[in-house]
């Protein structure tokens, strides 16, 4: 049975999933690495899957595209790991279409904070943006 979660750890858990897309973040190994959790994967939306190693090998590298997200959702799997999901929008370049996808991830207390353990997006049926 999932538990609710508090409004203040949602909060936390949604800040950390945008600072994934920051891109200070995204372009630095180290600063990946500390929010990614040892056992880290992904399943892309075009069903790839990607590990830790993948991710901070790949990500670097990677033009960071613009992103938006709205409708973060979140729920307690277990007392260390938490559920998020939410709307993503997302352009490589100002001349690509949006791409809309459904996102979830989970996220892992260590103990001494919160680490993404999986990440899958789902391409869906485009969404109205909410720019707030």
């Amino acid at each position: 049975m999932t538990q609710k979660i508090t409004q203040e750890l949602l909060d936390e858990l949604v800040s950390l999933e945008r600072l994934l897309l920051e891109p200070h973040v995204r372009e630095s190994k180290e600063r990946l690495s500390l929010l990614l959790d040892d056992d880290f994967y992904e399943i892309s939306a075009n069903g790839l899957l990607f590990d830790k190693r993948h991710v901070l090998a790949r990500l670097p590298c990677e033009k960071v595209p613009q992103f938006y997200n709205q409708d973060f959702r979140g729920q307690m799997l277990s007392e260390t790991i938490a559920q998020l999901t939410y709307h993503a929008a997302y352009r490589k370049n100002a001349y690509s279409n949006l791409q809309f996808s459904l996102r979830m991830s989970l996220w892992r207390d260590i103990g001494s904070g919160w680490r993404l353990l999986f990440h899958q997006g789902t391409p869906c049926p485009e969404f109205a943006l909410r720019y707030d």
